[in-house]
């Protein structure tokens, strides 16, 4: 053991204890439990409802009325209970819909399934912004880089 400057070897992330609560995970069976249900309810109110949440667009489900009326619904399922966490383009797009942005939730999904809707969101809610993207911010690069690389 000799004296030397301290090397980070890792990196530890401290979340508190109700973001590590395994009700707020997004588990691939609980979520298609919630898509099941909600387009079940869809098509109950005599709506023609798709699944789109493959293509990335805001929302999971489009939902069309007997009149055309238009519903864009994002569906979270829990396995309990529990708070719900919005991407950036959902929220985006509950704020762009407004009115015709609904918000499904499922809790319970696993065991006895409970549907709440909340329509126009983005007016209806006070979410809490919460940052997670870790960056790495380099200021010497310049001088551990070969080069400038010769251009032609």
């Amino acid at each position: 053991l000799a004296p030397a400057e301290p090397r980070i070897i890792g990196l530890a992330r401290v979340v508190p204890t109700d973001a590590a609560d395994p009700a707020l995970a997004e588990a691939p069976d609980i979520e298609a439990i919630g898509m099941r249900v909600a387009l079940e309810y869809e098509r109950a109110q005599e709506r023609s409802a798709e699944d789109v949440s493959s293509e990335n667009l805001g929302y999971d489900i489009r939902s069309t009325a007997p009149d055309g009326a238009v519903r864009y619904i994002e569906v979270k399922a829990r396995a309990r209970t529990g708070a719900v966490a919005l991407t950036p383009n959902e929220w985006l797009m509950a704020q762009r819909l407004g009115g015709e942005y609904w918000l499904y939730v499922v809790e319970h999904a696993a065991t006895a399934a409970e549907l709440y809707m909340v329509q126009d969101p983005a007016t209806k809610l006070r979410p809490d912004e919460v940052v997670e993207v870790v960056r790495y911010v380099v200021r010497d690069w310049k001088e551990a880089a070969d080069g400038p690389a010769a251009q032609g």
